[in-house]
């Protein structure tokens, strides 16, 4: 056995004998005893504590009570008190609940009142609205004048005067000392007279002739009728029995015929220096002593037989138009047989026609150079034109116009100014450019600035919206947005002008002879009054020596056949 398995046993021995006495202990009863007596003394101590605490809880439920009594008591007084609380604040709330409900309806005669006075402004706010609109849709009505609009300067009233921007030099007007003398051509006389040398000039002693001669010379002018008669003997006709005459000359067909010289100082006075047919008749009459008593019917007639005659030159300007690299053009109302017709009027310069149409738009354009032309188009922002030519110009005095107008209906936008002030720069920097053109440099200049301006003009008007009333700077503002490169073309392309007042000049011919003539009696006469236009314009653009002798010309060549008329929307040259 080793030491381990003895040091067990000796143990479980151990412990066996102590079981044993416990055991012992038990059968005796003493460890009862001795238990019992414990559990007895733990009794007592919890009897004690019990007594205690039931003393102490039967102190408290009495202590419990009374406070309960008085709490019940300190209830039913508050109680008390609150039914009388109630009872005021349930009269409180009946007299509260009359002044609510007389407030209610007191609110309700203030709502239909404050109702009926929004209304009231709304309507009246409403109506100073469209008023204040159109006092500036007539305010900007009645502005516009020749500078600010298309409107001419004879239609405006109270225009004002013209300024003269030259310095005052001081000298009396008329000519000036160390000028040339132009003196008036002499001609040859038709009869000289000898004045009778004075008395005084008979003093030998004192005066002694030169052998020269003063000579002054009184020109006047006479008109006569200069009167060819044609005679042919006159035979019978036994076979057809009629009588018969040997032919005259050409354009001896009436009994009396007028010569081309008649026929050209009456044309040239009613077409060219805009007399009316009476008075031009009057004073043909006049000044031949009544000889010569030509009919307002055959004065008006002159206009087509001129048109007739002068095909050829308008053929040859319908070609110049077509070969220039540039054309302007432009269209102008006139009124024929008490309608309103409609005039297009087409130059580069040296060549310049006018063409009758019953009305604008591309029907006007047909049979006009327009229609087939290949190049630059300068015009008034006609939207008919930019269907036609291979490039476009806006005529930027009619935007000076413009912009003027929308400077003095907006007076809170700067972009308009701005603008004025660049394109009057620009114009001014083209009058003064070489025949090359402006510098690169600078048309990129003015082009930054240009969309500058358009970028002002865009912020602006969404600060502040335009008015239903007036608009036209709004609309300007996006044209000059949308076609930014036909109002800049003229500074890259130097053979484009940048303005449209060579057809402006031309118009004003035409419209002389309208105001003159009020209406004309029928499309056609107007058409053959453009024909004659185009081709007098020619002759005094050509500098011909004497505007009389070119007409006259065109009126001793035969009277070709009149084409008849095509049914068409549009009358006039249309040569194409």
């Amino acid at each position: 056995m080793n030491d381990r398995e003895y040091f067990m046993t000796t143990s479980l021995s151990y412990q066996l004998k102590a079981a044993r006495r416990e055991l012992a202990d038990f059968r005796s009863g003493e460890a009862c005893r001795k238990l019992r007596e414990g559990y007895e003394g733990i009794i007592r101590e919890q009897d004690l504590t019990i007594k205690k605490l039931q003393k102490e809880r039967d102190d408290f439920s009495f202590s419990r009570k009374e406070i309960t009594r008085q709490w019940m008591e300190v209830v039913e007084d508050v109680q008390k008190e609150s039914e009388k609380e109630v009872e005021k604040l349930k009269k409180t709330i009946a007299e509260l609940l009359d002044i609510i409900i007389s407030l209610k309806n007191r609110n309700a005669e203030l709502d239909e009142k404050r109702k009926k006075a929004l209304k009231d402004y709304y309507e009246i706010a409403a109506a100073l609205e469209e008023a204040q609109g159109l006092i500036v849709k007539l305010t900007a009505q009645v502005n516009h004048n020749y500078e600010n609009s298309s409107l001419p300067s004879s239609k405006c009233i109270d225009r004002k005067k013209i300024t003269n921007n030259r310095e005052k030099s001081g000298k009396k007007p008329g000519a000036q000392p160390g000028h040339a003398h132009h003196p008036r051509k002499p001609l040859e006389p038709d009869r000289i007279v000898e004045i009778k040398t004075e008395e005084r000039f008979k003093d030998t002693s004192r005066y002694v002739p030169t052998g020269g001669t003063v000579t002054r010379q009184v020109i006047g002018i006479a008109v006569m009728p200069v009167v060819t008669q044609y005679q042919a003997e006159e035979f019978y006709d036994k076979k057809k029995g009629r009588k018969v005459h040997s032919a005259f000359p050409a354009g001896v067909a009436d009994d009396v015929n007028y010569e081309e010289s008649m026929k050209a100082v009456l044309f040239l006075l009613n077409s060219r220096c805009n007399v009316s047919l009476e008075k031009t008749a009057r004073f043909v009459s006049d000044i031949t002593d009544g000889a010569l008593r030509p009919s307002t019917g055959m004065i008006s007639g002159l206009c087509r037989e001129f048109s007739l005659k002068s095909r050829a030159e308008q053929d040859s300007l319908f070609k110049a138009l077509l070969d220039a690299p540039v054309m302007h053009v432009d269209g102008t109302a006139a009124r024929a047989n008490g309608s309103n017709r409609h005039v297009i009027v087409c130059s580069n310069g040296r060549a310049t026609m006018y063409f009758a149409r019953e009305s604008k738009g591309h029907a006007a354009v047909r049979g006009t150079p327009v229609e087939v032309f290949g190049g630059i188009l300068i015009h008034d922002h006609e939207a008919t034109f930019y269907s036609y030519g291979s490039d476009h110009q806006e005529c930027m005095v009619h935007i000076e116009r413009y912009l003027r107008d929308s400077m003095e209906n907006e007076k809170g936008l700067t972009w308009n100014r701005q603008m004025l002030e660049l394109i009057q720069e620009m114009i001014h920097e083209n009058n003064l450019a070489p025949a090359e053109g402006i510098a690169e440099e600078k048309i990129t200049e003015f082009e930054a600035r240009y969309d500058a301006i358009v970028q002002t003009a865009t912020k602006e008007y969404a600060d502040n919206p335009p008015s239903e009333y007036y608009r036209d700077g709004y609309n300007l503002y996006l044209r000059m947005a949308e076609y930014r490169h036909n109002h800049l073309l003229f500074l890259s392309n130097p053979l484009v002008a940048p303005d449209n007042n060579l057809c402006e000049r031309k118009a004003r011919v035409l419209k002389g002879k309208i105001n003159q003539a009020i209406s004309l009696r029928s499309l056609e006469h107007l058409a053959d009054f453009c024909d004659c236009l185009s081709v007098l314009d020619h002759f005094a653009t050509e500098n011909e020596a004497n505007l009389y002798r070119s007409v006259k010309c065109i009126f001793k060549r035969q009277k070709p056949a009149r084409p008849k008329p095509e049914k068409s929307e549009s009358a006039g040259t249309g040569a194409a």
